[in-house]
């Protein structure tokens, strides 16, 4: 009890009443950005930074009337940790950003997907989510761990919609390649308050060391781990896809996101037949850069290619190396 106020609250809860969408793609995808630009609308609910923070305190501050001053003070820890953003993108960060509910699942157990050990607690925590929200807004969730795992959510969740967003694997390479090397060059304080694992790594010196020998002195090694898990992932996608009837999941890329920011989303509104509660200026939203492809990237770019062919072909990306 004492370091779970929320125990004594728990039979408030209330079975799962409306459809949770997930946002599944590979990490640096573009998952975060459409999980932001869904969220503006207002028309549903997403699982935020302070909901995984501070989990076991969130029908205790509902109750007790004290969740706005919760989110205040995270969103003042942040700015006295002079975390403007996540330090891996440019998205602005507050109470209220918007988060993978992986890192939840990662505090129990080293798995950060859902599976049969954390699906009460993921259950839970969509519980918590809807009851606080005091609205019929659906769900919305990411979590880029859960990408090869959708056959498993929607045995477990029958009435779960998927959108999935796909990017060149070039800059999705490179992108998670400097998302890994910024994380292990040196503690990121948003990063280990949110993540139990994090902390584990940095804590136990021999595996960090092993990690930043795979990341950081030989970086080529780490682009191939990189390159052989996303080729298992997307066989995952590839080979199960058609498994899901079209009317439980709907397909975008990032590349379509950025050059259609409007269209785009009032193509997933109207898959999810809902309307936006509010007004939202999407073209503003989305600021796509054309930062210079990792050294690796460039480097073992027949590799990738050869690895992942069959994705290239799929979504017509080009294998040239601009």
């Amino acid at each position: 009890m004492k370091n779970n106020p929320d125990q004594k609250y728990l039979h408030t809860l209330k079975s799962n009443q409306n459809k949770p969408v997930f946002i599944l793609g590979l990490h640096r995808s573009g998952t975060s950005i459409l999980y932001t630009m869904l969220t503006s609308t207002g028309s549903f609910n997403a699982v935020t930074a302070y909901h995984l923070i501070n989990y076991n305190k969130l029908l205790a501050n509902h109750f007790q009337k004290k969740e706005q001053q919760a989110k205040k003070e995270l969103t003042t820890f942040f700015k006295t940790q002079n975390l403007n953003d996540r330090g891996i993108d440019r998205l602005s960060l507050t109470a209220d950003f918007a988060e993978e509910y992986g890192f939840l699942l990662g505090e129990k157990n080293v798995h950060m997907k859902i599976n049969n050990k954390n699906f009460s607690l993921f259950n839970e925590l969509m519980q918590k989510i809807q009851f606080i929200s005091e609205n019929t807004n659906p769900i919305l969730l990411k979590n880029p761990f859960d990408f090869p795992n959708f056959l498993y959510i929607k045995k477990m969740i029958p009435q779960a919609k998927f959108i999935f967003i796909h990017r060149h694997p070039y800059s999705t390479l490179s992108s998670t390649m400097n998302a890994i090397q910024f994380l292990l060059k040196a503690k990121n304080p948003y990063t280990a308050v949110l993540s139990p694992l994090y902390i584990k790594l940095y804590n136990n010196k021999m595996v960090l060391f092993f990690v930043r020998c795979c990341f950081l002195t030989f970086s080529v090694f780490g682009m191939v781990l990189l390159t052989l898990s996303t080729r298992s992932t997307l066989r995952y996608y590839s080979k199960n896809i058609s498994r899901l009837s079209p009317e439980d999941y709907v397909a975008v890329t990032y590349e379509d996101l950025c050059k259609n920011p409007e269209e785009t989303m009032m193509h997933l509104m109207n898959f999810l037949s809902i309307i936006p509660k509010q007004s939202v200026d999407f073209c503003s939203m989305v600021k796509p850069r054309m930062p210079p492809l990792e050294k690796n990237v460039r480097q073992l770019h027949k590799f990738i290619y050869w690895c992942l062919k069959p994705y290239f072909i799929a979504f017509d990306y080009t294998q040239k190396i601009t």
